[in-house]
């Protein structure tokens, strides 16, 4: 029996067993996703939601991309041309701003869309702090659901006073889409009882986040030339950003005498915020990492580190369960959330002391195959298509 019979079948029965003389043909919610912002970061998150909806039997998907520098269309390229609008932003840089203030082309496809089919719920997935001017519009055309990525704002080293100000009017477009949505979704349970303390008229949904896997990333077999000759080092990999305490890691791995048989990869663009230098052992990898080269550099790692002092919503943890790296993780909320001692093992936030005794104690004392052997079981438990599907199909 296939697992959508199974689930229509369940909710078939809840609604007849609560909802007595009132059956009526069930139908599928149509559901529009909106992606307006296209980082290295969102794609794959987005991307892996509307693809699990999609699959759902209770819901019909219709989804609104827009490209900058990076596209969607690598990811969704399997969905029905009819379903997906795959906008283009002109590199005119007068039209590009102008779009980011007024999101005209978005508002103008949703239009679009609602005119030619019954859509019931529109839900903005990837931040969309360009929609600020637009959701009073959008709520005349369906139900709008909004995702909070970061209810608050996360350290960082700004290179100029246009990156301070790009930051603050992206976090005033976050406030005001919450203010203006009714329904706001979250993937961090800490952030969701938060959410619901700040807005209680308003309902608040969780729903797990999505791992960051795609087939590209799967299928890729290419190494980072960087280390085509290396393996069996500590990695950190990410954007490089104060939040993610990488200079916690840089120090406790420098100045530990007993590590020097090993190596340090820090791979991720992004400033290179903290002072550094060309020391033995340490390898910046500064540059966007391809799809095609994730899944080697975590299978040749002996272990991940995650230094974060602070994270609302992340993914990372998903690479290091799906290609069993072995991670070593900060004890911040969201990682406690989403992570046990049998599958990581945790170190003191923002103490590059303990960090250097547990990265230390994880490379000599610990049994790394039994923690790779529960993480393909925390992966299949709680990242599996079929999990996340009931986890997303409940939020409508």
């Amino acid at each position: 029996m296939s697992n959508d019979f199974i689930s229509v079948f369940r909710h078939f029965i809840y609604y007849i067993y609560f909802c007595p003389g009132k059956y009526k043909k069930m139908t599928k919610k149509r559901i529009l996703f909106i992606c307006s912002e296209a980082s290295s970061g969102m794609i794959p998150f987005a991307s892996n939601i509307i693809q699990i909806a999609s699959e759902s039997p209770l819901l019909d998907v219709y989804a609104i991309t827009v490209d900058y520098d990076k596209s969607y269309i690598p990811y969704l390229h399997n969905l029905p041309e009819n379903k997906i609008s795959f906008l283009h932003v002109p590199h005119n840089r007068f039209k590009k701003y102008i779009n980011k203030i007024y999101a005209y082309c978005i508002l103008r496809e949703a239009e679009k869309i609602c005119h030619h089919t019954e859509i019931n719920i529109i839900h903005l997935l990837t931040g969309d702090y360009t929609c600020n001017r637009i959701i009073s519009r959008l709520k005349n055309l369906a139900e709008v659901y909004y995702t909070v990525h970061d209810l608050q704002i996360h350290e960082k080293v700004f290179k100029n006073i246009k990156e301070r100000m790009s930051l603050y009017y992206m976090q005033w477009s976050v406030k005001r889409n919450m203010k203006q949505a009714k329904n706001l979704a979250t993937n961090s349970k800490n952030q969701y009882y938060l959410i619901k303390e700040l807005y209680p008229q308003k309902n608040i949904y969780f729903h797990t986040f999505p791992p960051l896997i795609t087939d590209s990333i799967l299928s890729g077999n290419n190494t980072c030339p960087e280390i085509k000759n290396m393996d069996k080092y500590i990695l950190f990999f990410g954007n490089i950003e104060k939040y993610k305490g990488v200079e916690y890691l840089y120090s406790a791995f420098k100045n530990n005498k007993n590590l020097s048989g090993y190596q340090l990869v820090i791979a991720g663009s992004g400033n290179i915020y903290f002072p550094h230098a060309n020391d033995a052992g340490i390898i910046f990898i500064n540059r966007y990492i391809k799809d095609d080269e994730i899944k080697s550099l975590f299978e040749r790692a002996i272990c991940v580190v995650y230094p974060y002092i602070s994270a609302t919503q992340s993914g990372v943890l998903t690479l290091a369960y799906k290609f069993r790296t072995p991670a070593l993780i900060s004890d911040i909320p969201f990682f406690k959330e989403n992570a046990n001692e049998n599958c990581c093992r945790f170190f003191n936030c923002a103490d590059t002391n303990d960090l250097s005794e547990k990265l230390e104690a994880m490379l000599f004392d610990t049994d790394l195959e039994s923690i790779k052997t529960a993480q393909k079981n925390y992966y299949e438990e709680r990242y599996s298509k079929n999990a996340m599907r009931s986890s997303i199909e409940a939020i409508y």
